[in-house]
């Protein structure tokens, strides 16, 4: 014997309205320049700087820079992310402030109408900020529709990676939309009285955004008012993906009897202004999105580890030269953090001397400097010679001197139990000067040994 919230009958989902068209909204704080001092001493004689943050609004939402301690000219490159809908009168605000022990200083403020940014779609300016005497903000907006593209997925979250900045939460690679039509059959409390149901719905303990839709998961709690459990369901996200228009509408079990009938959509975050190199409609593969666990062992902390596989730009056909194998790299000089990136992807058809299979890693330098301090080395991948590695490392370097160096790519094996000794399967090394580092792109490149190189 059962309840129901609302009577079935027909099979998919009734939207009316339909579901409203969203956007995300990714917001760049980035720097300011000519702030005001806000701290001086001996009344005035000795001029000081500020401790200046920000806060941002839009939507609804607001979020709060960090501090920059003793500056006029601060640095933040934080990034946050809004979900909006196309309601006229709003704005994207930033207000300025000089951080102090009892009362914060007011620096100034300056804002964006959301409809201008949702009409270009993109916009990186200097704004003046007002109610002040002097001092300008830079800031970049992006409004990123959700595309119903799972091909797509693969390049946002290459580029999501190279984008990504240690101030900033995870950037956000999908939109989920649910809509939910009506529940049916659910359980009756004592006395056979219809529950007063509510539902609850999060994807990693978030409720609007998805950052990994093809390794994440809906849950989806229906409960009576009282707090009784009245049925759940778990969505993966991959379900959504593999749909057409990456879209599922149908009735789904609670548990029981029980069932609802919803709509759930996913829509890609596509960059058109990322700085990043897109791949070709003739390079993108069939997306092979996976989860895998990390290995104990390496660099990389042991547990659960996203890694995506990336497009293999010359799949069709690998260098008759390629004796030692190859490693697949990006490497991208981000402006906005003054960083050299590089993106340790795979390696492909290593050659080993021993009789066991490697435990390969890859270690980095930028040459002529061979101190520790601008080594790096990925985690160690267990008995294979196709390791995916998948991770990022980076140098903190000004562009002129980036182009002043060497990059070189070392691909070795972990000693064995009896040796501490490393096999050196390979490497290459990359002037800097002779490539565009304005636009990532993933190469495969050839390994060469010691002597060769």
């Amino acid at each position: 014997m059962g309840s129901s919230a609302a009577a079935g009958g027909r099979g998919w989902a009734s939207i009316d309205p339909p579901l409203p068209g969203q956007s995300v909204v990714r917001i760049h704080l980035l720097e300011a320049e000519d702030l005001v001092a806000k701290d001086n001493f001996m009344g005035g004689l000795v001029r000081g700087k500020s401790d200046p943050y920000a806060r941002v609004r839009l939507a609804g939402r607001a979020f709060r820079s960090r501090v920059i301690r003793e500056q006029l000219n601060p640095r933040w490159n934080e990034v946050y992310e809004v979900i909006v809908n196309e309601v006229p009168g709003q704005d994207v605000e930033f207000d300025l402030f000089d951080k102090d022990i009892d009362k914060d200083d007011f620096l100034g403020r300056c804002k964006v109408p959301l409809s201008q940014l949702l009409r270009t779609r993109f916009m990186d300016e200097w704004l003046p900020l007002e109610d002040t005497r002097s001092g300008r903000l830079h800031m970049r907006l992006e409004c990123l529709p959700p595309t119903p593209s799972a091909a797509s997925l693969e390049q946002v979250l290459r580029v999501n990676n190279l984008l990504q900045t240690p101030q900033s939460e995870e950037l956000s690679s999908a939109l989920l939309s649910v809509f939910l039509d009506r529940a049916a059959d659910l359980p009756v409390g004592k006395g056979s009285k219809p529950p007063s149901a509510y539902i609850k719905l999060s994807v990693r303990d978030v409720s609007y955004k998805t950052k990994r839709p093809h390794a994440e998961t809906l849950e989806l709690q229906v409960r009576d008012q009282g707090g009784a459990a009245l049925g759940a369901l778990s969505l993966p996200l991959p379900r959504v993906l593999a749909a057409e228009a990456l879209t599922l509408d149908e009735w789904f079990p609670l548990g029981d009897t029980a069932r609802i009938l919803l709509r759930a959509q996913l829509g890609v975050l596509v960059s058109q202004h990322s700085g990043v190199e897109s791949l070709s409609g003739s390079e993108v593969p069939e997306p092979e999105p996976e989860l895998r666990l990390g290995e104990d062992g390496g660099s990389g902390p042991p547990g659960p580890e996203l890694r995506q596989r990336v497009p293999h730009s010359d799949s069709s056909s690998e260098p008759a030269g390629a004796m030692m194998g190859q490693l697949q790299l990006t490497v991208w000089y981000h402006a906005d953090e003054r960083k050299l990136v590089a993106m340790v992807h795979s390696c492909r058809k290593l050659r080993s001397s021993s009789r066991d299979l490697p435990d390969p890693y890859v270690s980095l330098l930028l040459l002529p400097d061979k101190s520790r301090g601008t080594k790096r080395k990925t985690s160690v991948q267990r008995r294979t010679l196709n390791p995916e590695f998948n991770e990022r490392v980076e140098w903190e370097l000004p562009q002129e001197e980036v182009v002043r160096r060497t990059l070189e790519a070392c691909v070795k094996a972990g000693g064995s139990f009896m040796s501490r000794e490393k096999e050196t399967l390979g490497k290459v090394q990359l002037d800097l000067a002779q490539m565009d580092l304005a636009q990532g792109k993933a190469q495969w490149y050839d390994l060469k040994d010691d002597w060769s190189s």
